[in-house]
């Protein structure tokens, strides 16, 4: 796996997703349990959600191969405070087959940054020994 494929795939999941609340924003709280009248926050999770997945896609290809590890570590940091309050919403809100899904992908995208990161040392210490 490569640092470029797995932000473009995370970007694609992020667009995805706020591209789902804002083409169908009542069914994607419904799935959530999430009772509330009119566009309001959905509206405001959907542009944000966008607009990270098109600067994710960005990132991927603009981010040198020497700060590749930087950005690695802050989209770590970033999906696993995501994880840690998507599960906690889990728990205390949502309670939600979605929910699970939701803290499933992001739990996802912590596993494939610190692999990411794990890879990145070995290659380093082999190029460095060589």
């Amino acid at each position: 796996m490569r640092f470029k494929h797995f932000v473009l795939f995370n970007s694609l999941v992020v667009f995805l997703f706020g591209a789902a609340f804002m083409v169908r924003p009542f069914d994607m709280r419904a799935l959530y349990g999430v009772v509330q009248n009119g566009w309001g926050i959905t509206g405001l999770l959907a542009v944000t959600l966008i607009g990270f997945g098109i600067v994710l896609s960005s990132v991927a290809y603009i981010v040198p191969e020497e700060r590749q590890q930087l950005v690695t570590v802050a989209l770590l940091l970033a999906n696993l405070l995501a994880f840690a309050i998507s599960l906690a919403q889990q728990q205390a809100i949502w309670n939600t087959g979605m929910g699970w899904v939701t803290a499933g992908v992001y739990f996802v995208f912590v596993l494939g940054y610190a692999y990411l990161l794990v890879k990145g040392r070995t290659t380093r210490h082999a190029a460095r020994r060589a």
